[in-house]
């Protein structure tokens, strides 16, 4: 038996069984039981609409993509954010003469992307370990599976953050090394507000526990990004 579609109002995340009713030729959307508000307005709104509230840390725009929505687009956006990730990594190991080659080395970019794919692994098993620990009757009453998928996806969607890595790779050479550091800098700390406020929105740990399951959130990110620029050492040492 093919398995019910959990579904969710994206004000409060209360739970609910459909998102809109059919009548004859026309559609209405439902309202929350519970917030007395339209369940989801972004079933009537286009992709790239939910994906600039998203971007713009709009925890409604989080619970659409993460619950309701055909996450499938969501995937490939995530490959292009992988891919981009990746040269900005690697373009920035480059020097930085006044004319600096665009071109990346082939096997470096490779590498940066395995990097990439294991620090989005890593994050979501630390996700996964502070999740369990704090409410695992939340795991056990959706299934490990499910669990694991709804984890993945938060992650997935914060990192939609890397987008703005893209300005940094075009004006690279109109720009001092401060600046670059510092749009770096912005861009991380949106990554982070992201992860921490799509966490919030799925409902993955109970209320009272709320503040304690961010405040690790973040000390899980702060632990991943240690471990990442270790790894960067090493792959800047021994490939680039």
């Amino acid at each position: 038996m093919a398995e019910k579609k959990r579904f969710v109002c994206v004000n409060c995340g209360h739970r609910v069984k459909e998102l809109f009713k059919k009548y004859s030729n026309t559609m209405k959307t439902t309202q929350c039981d519970k917030c007395h508000q339209i369940t989801d307005k972004y079933i009537e709104f286009e992709e790239f609409i939910i994906l600039i509230d998203a971007l713009l840390l709009d925890s409604c725009a989080f619970r659409h993509i993460i619950y309701n929505g055909d996450f499938k687009l969501y995937w490939k956006v995530s490959l292009v954010v992988l891919l981009l990730e990746s040269f900005a990594l690697c373009r920035q190991k480059l020097p930085d003469p006044p004319n600096a080659s665009l071109h990346v080395h082939e096997k470096g970019f490779y590498t940066y992307t395995l990097q990439n794919m294991g620090d989005y692994m890593f994050m979501t098993l630390l996700l996964l370990i502070i999740t369990a620990t704090l409410s695992i009757d939340w795991m056990q009453k959706i299934g490990f599976r499910n669990f694991t998928l709804i984890i993945l996806k938060v992650v997935l969607i914060s990192n939609l953050s890397k987008f703005f890595l893209l300005p940094i790779l075009v004006w690279r050479n109109n720009t001092t090394v401060f600046g670059r550091n510092l749009h770096h800098l912005l861009v991380m700390a949106h990554h982070l507000c992201s992860l921490v406020l799509a966490y919030e929105a799925v409902g993955a740990t109970r209320k009272s526990l709320r503040w304690w399951a961010l405040t690790l959130v973040v000390i899980a990110f702060a632990f991943k990004e240690t471990a990442r620029q270790f790894v960067s050492l090493v792959v800047e040492e021994h490939f680039t």
